[in-house]
């Protein structure tokens, strides 16, 4: 678990201007290496759905199911289509492939995106929107494009997310990316050589790996910033009245926190789905955006000190493919 158990932050580097008033402190940490993830080839982890009673004696989660029982239907409700990404071993690029890295896909007649400093990007992510899952709300074809600069925030606008407009910040496409091609079948051209290494970025980006996806469905998770006005009250409340009407379980208050910010966890990398953070979610409760992409770290890939990426971007510029106004962050220990 990502959220809730870490002791301390690693810090090597504070943000100017931590929080203004309502504002989120943003800190740039020092990269470190995590323990081996599972196998690329391997679907991601499974998330369950919440459901209310009738919990198997064998389930992993009857605790957290139990405790949350008076708030299961306010979780069940707010279950979103999630498609869960599982990065595999890719041996032979292709620019036209859904993958992490690698050359991107880029035809003639359109300048490639650069940095403030003119330098070319380089392209973290691609998705060929017809190999996911099909979902109402996204495009069924074309090619999505995220790209980032190898600056000291991967590209992300951190510097200036503080205040109410910090979401607006981190919509400003300046060290970042997103581009989307309707039709991605003219002749691609080589895109221009970009200078930095991996050794500014989060990944390598001359070892791209594919995306695998599966679909699912995944409720509201515990550090959402909707998660209150979701379930009509907070969680911490819900432990305690499960703790008050259950005097004979035995369970500690902090193994019965554990339960649930293990159920309601959202980690890993999804196009969709709910959002997970190790800081806390850089949007107010009353924001409409909603998760695009989550690329989490894994031995190949590391956001800082152990941390997640997220893209935001609003129902109604997804339902119009209209990407300008997506907001990036990420945050780590």
């Amino acid at each position: 678990m990502k959220t809730g158990k870490a002791v301390m932050m690693s810090i090597a580097l504070v943000t100017a201007g931590l929080a203004a008033i309502g504002g989120v402190g943003y800190v740039l940490v020092r990269k470190l290496d995590e323990p081996p993830r599972a196998e690329a080839q391997s679907p991601a982890a499974e998330v369950e759905r919440p459901q209310s009673g009738n919990c198997s004696a064998h389930d992993e989660n009857a605790k957290a199911k139990a405790i949350l029982a008076p708030v299961a239907d306010a979780l069940q409700r707010s279950e979103r289509p999630v498609a869960h990404i599982a990065l595999a071993e890719l041996k032979n690029d292709d620019v036209h492939l859904s993958k992490v890295g690698g050359r991107a896909y880029w035809a003639a007649g359109r300048d490639y995106p650069r940095d403030a400093k003119g330098q070319p990007m380089f392209l973290l992510a691609q998705i060929d929107l017809s190999q996911p899952p099909k979902r109402a709300d996204y495009p069924q074809r074309g090619l999505l494009q995220f790209f980032i600069s190898g600056d000291d925030f991967y590209g992300a606008n951190l510097d200036d997310a503080h205040g109410s407009d910090r979401m607006q910040a981190l919509a400003q496409q300046k060290g970042f990316r997103v581009v989307y091609w309707p039709d991605a079948s003219a002749p691609a051209i080589a895109p221009p050589p970009a200078l930095a290494g991996k050794d500014s970025l989060p990944f390598d980006p001359a070892k791209p790996r594919r995306m695998v996806f599966r679909a699912d469905h995944e409720a509201i998770g515990l550090n959402d910033a909707g998660l209150n006005k979701t379930l009509g009250s907070d969680v911490d409340s819900v432990i305690e009245r499960y703790a008050a009407q259950h005097p004979d379980d035995r369970t500690s208050d902090e193994d019965l926190h554990d339960a649930v910010a293990d159920y309601l966890e959202r980690t890993g990398s999804k196009l969709g789905g709910y959002p997970d953070f190790t800081q806390q979610d850089p949007r107010e409760a009353s924001d409409r955006r909603v998760l695009l992409l989550q690329l989490d770290s894994d031995e190949e890939m590391m956001w800082g000190d152990s941390g997640i990426a997220n893209f935001f971007i609003d129902p109604d510029d997804l339902a119009r493919a209209d990407f300008s106004r997506v907001s990036y962050h990420w945050d780590c220990y």
